[in-house]
């Protein structure tokens, strides 16, 4: 009896001290922190967003006032810019999101590190009325490593011995070659067939009038010209229109002359041309003029009045000299 009284001392005294002494809540349960970095190496003087994630319980006050550019000693990096942000984080937590735009400046390192920090909060107990009454605890902000990418080059070698040269096989440009070839030789034969087509396709030749078909064609523009009208602008007009169309037809039939857009100086160099000078080219060109002068000038139909009779005089002498 006396040995089993012995044997339970130790655990009743250590009963005795625990219900004296309860031991402390932890408060490593309270929050948990995690970091992230956008870019996982930088170039110098680039700049990097670094987010640390603090979930805590709802009873749980971070302390963010102290958060500040000045505050802040993360050598080697700068701090550019702070943003802190509170949500809730379902029903029995709480998020605190802390954003630090970092910069870096140094050089000829493979890699820097963000040093770590303390984070500082209070835990509302009951009892308390003022927060300023409890203790502040830490946690701390674990450090992060982010590569450094430098412009700074080493050994370069020279620049052909930076590039390696493939080695180059004849399967490799023979058939490319073999096909462009082939493009080029069926492109050849298209061009040729339609060449040679085009050159033995007889062409549609237009008929040309006979002299006595010729001739009653300008014998019947005499008669129409007589009949027309003379008293009022609008058949001045008509007539020196009629006549320019037709002796150009008639230039065209008789001579296959394109005169339809030609003046009456070209006109009148082409029948040179041709042989028809003296007699033909002259009249022709005189006749012309008239009749352009009539239908563009300002004053023209004031004198195609005057000049009519002698205008149809003259395509009557032209049409029986081709007779």
């Amino acid at each position: 009896m006396k040995k089993l009284l012995l044997w339970c001392l130790p655990l009743l005294l250590w009963g005795l001290i625990g219900a004296v002494n309860p031991p402390a809540k932890s408060r490593r349960s309270k929050i948990s922190v995690s970091t992230h970095i956008d870019k996982t190496a930088i170039w110098v003087g680039d700049t990097v967003e670094y987010a640390i994630r603090a979930v805590h319980d709802k009873d749980v006050d971070l302390v963010i006032d102290n958060l500040k550019k000045e505050n802040l000693n993360l050598a080697p990096f700068v701090v550019r810019d702070i943003a802190v942000q509170q949500r809730s984080y379902g029903s029995a937590k709480d998020v605190t999101e802390i954003t630090l735009l970092l910069a870096a400046y140094e050089s000829g390192k493979p890699e820097l590190r963000i040093p770590p920090f303390s984070l500082y909060y209070f835990v509302r107990e009951p009892g308390l009325e003022h927060q300023a009454e409890a203790q502040a605890e830490t946690i701390v902000v674990p450090a992060t490593r982010v590569g450094l990418r430098s412009t700074l080059a080493g050994d370069n070698p020279k620049l052909r011995d930076t590039v390696r040269y493939a080695e180059s096989r004849p399967q490799q440009w023979i058939i490319p070659l073999l096909l462009g070839l082939s493009g080029l030789t069926f492109l050849a034969l298209r061009l040729g067939k339609r060449a040679w087509t085009a050159l033995h396709t007889a062409r549609p030749q237009r008929k040309r009038l006979s002299p006595r078909a010729r001739e009653k064609l300008a014998q019947d523009f005499i008669k129409k010209i007589k009949a027309m009208a003379a008293e009022s602008p609008a058949d001045q007009a008509r007539f020196y229109s009629e006549v320019s169309q037709f002796l150009r037809l008639y230039l065209e039939e008789w001579l296959e002359i394109d005169a339809r857009g030609l003046t009456p100086e070209e006109i009148q160099s082409a029948l040179s041309n041709l042989g028809k000078n003296g007699a033909s080219a002259e009249p022709i060109k005189a006749i012309l003029e008239k009749c352009d002068q009539v239908l563009y000038a300002k004053d023209g139909l004031e004198v195609g009045r005057k000049w009519r009779g002698e205008v149809q005089q003259a395509m009557e002498r032209l049409v029986r000299h081709r007779a």
